[in-house]
């Protein structure tokens, strides 16, 4: 197995880059030579966002052909090419989507991935399976060879990650306040996947908690990202109407998506105590077959449907 990696990442808040480090940290000490390349946008986005540009990005993260301009590293993106060497992308999810730099990332340079076995790496609040799906669309149309999954998430209540988070992304504080907990990835998910990478530095393989499916929360996402892609289609075209237009209907995109969280995810829980463990193996198992590539891990999706029935 090779003992070469190269991370390809973006991230604003720098939570990705910790949970980077944890993945990698195992690597280093047992030998592996680690290569890191920032991915940056030419026109930066903001950190902290204002809530007109964090609500005016939706549009284009959840289109699909959406792309931007990349500053190109010292070096080049593909610099050192080699197929033994495994690619680490980390990458953030943004509207249930990959970020748009690593989304022109992927879908920019698709030599970087072609033939290589490519290990994504995600940080994010709760909901990741949606971007998750996108991205080994991407790279398998890339000809990427194999693709594994880890995802890094806030494991607090989730009312109260939803607080924090949205404090985090909108004043740039993420220290705890009030009773609420400091924001984002805690220290027990950052060992978590320091043991994911320990367990790849010595046994080669993602271990099947790599990325937890949380079959409601799959549910809710899937759902949700295809009504996000619908609405971002309609936004798109109200566009076409002017300022005002465009404006009204971000607006009610706005309070869509909180009519939704209220009325659509008691329907999902609903639908998840009628199914019991019926629901939560057709759940997992769709997300395992649509995030993974490659034999192996095709092998462990099948595992792990059978070990939940």
């Amino acid at each position: 197995m090779s003992r070469r990696a190269v991370v390809y990442l973006y991230t604003q808040t720098g939570q990705l880059r910790e949970v980077a480090e944890a993945f990698v940290a195992p690597l280093e000490a047992d030998g592996w030579r680690i290569r890191w390349v920032d991915v940056q946008p030419r026109v930066a986005f903001p950190f902290p966002w204002s809530v007109r540009q964090f609500f005016g990005v939706f549009p284009r993260a959840v289109d699909p052909d959406a792309l931007v301009e990349l500053a190109e590293p010292a070096g080049g993106f593909g610099a050192e090419r080699d197929e033994q060497e495994v690619v680490l992308l980390a990458y953030q999810v943004w509207y249930l989507s990959p970020s748009l730099p690593i989304r022109s990332l992927v879908a920019g340079h698709p030599e970087i991935f072609e033939n290589r076995r490519v290990i994504s790496l995600i940080a994010c609040r709760n909901m990741w399976y949606s971007a998750a799906i996108e991205v080994a669309g991407l790279l398998r149309t890339a000809g990427a060879r194999r693709v594994e999954v880890v995802a890094a998430t806030d494991t607090r209540h989730q009312a109260a990650s939803l607080v924090t988070t949205l404090r985090w992304l909108l004043t740039g504080k993420r220290e705890p306040f009030l009773r609420f907990g400091r924001a984002g990835v805690g220290d027990a998910e950052l060992a978590r996947v320091t043991a994911v990478g320990r367990s790849i530095a010595g046994q080669g393989n993602c271990p099947a908690d790599a990325a937890p499916i949380v079959p409601m929360l799959a549910a809710a996402d899937l759902f949700a990202g295809r009504l996000f892609r619908n609405w971002g289609v309609t936004v798109r075209w109200a566009e076409r109407y002017g300022a005002a237009a465009y404006a009204a209907s971000l607006v009610m995109f706005v309070f869509g998506l909180a009519i939704g969280i209220v009325a659509g995810l008691p329907l999902i829980g609903g639908a998840a105590l009628a199914g019991g463990a019926r629901f939560e193996t057709w759940i997992s198992g769709a997300v395992n077959r649509r995030i993974s590539l490659g034999e192996s891990t095709v092998q462990e999706a099948a595992r792990h449907e059978r070990a939940i029935q």
